[in-house]
């Protein structure tokens, strides 16, 4: 069972990282899993709060007024079911999702951070979510 029902709000917004967020989320917390033990199996993912989210920008130069997004991060507490070993585990933290140089094609970086036990107030917009948002 998967629940990414906090994320309608700002899937526009999501669509920067992916043109099918819920599948790379979900693909990305599986790969991840299957880094630490390589027969993890991601049952169930979860989406706990609204997300917290970050973004910079330039002027435009075409349109006065406007601005280009050039970064944004967003932050989000998650719990989670994984199977690995034939035993099944319960994990829940913030996963953190950054990208830059969002205004080239071709040049996008993004980084993606899964902090166990964390809580937005240490993870997102008023904790470590700034300093996420400047990485290259």
């Amino acid at each position: 069972m998967n629940s990414f029902a906090k994320l309608q709000q700002t899937e526009h917004m999501l669509k920067w990282f992916a043109d099918d967020p819920y599948a790379a989320i979900r693909s990305s917390v599986e790969d991840i899993l299957k880094q630490q033990v390589a027969d993890s199996r991601l049952i169930a993912f979860s989406v706990l709060s609204e997300p917290q989210w970050l973004t910079g920008a330039r002027p435009s130069s075409v349109a006065d007024g406007k601005v280009i997004v050039v970064r944004s991060a967003v932050a989000f507490e998650f719990s989670l079911s994984v199977e690995s070993h034939g035993e099944l585990h319960h994990l829940a933290g913030v996963y953190t999702l950054a990208g830059v140089n969002l205004d080239q094609p071709g040049k996008h970086k993004h980084r993606l951070w899964m902090d166990l036990g964390g809580t937005l107030a240490a993870f997102g917009s008023d904790g470590e979510l700034n300093s996420r948002l400047y990485f290259e």
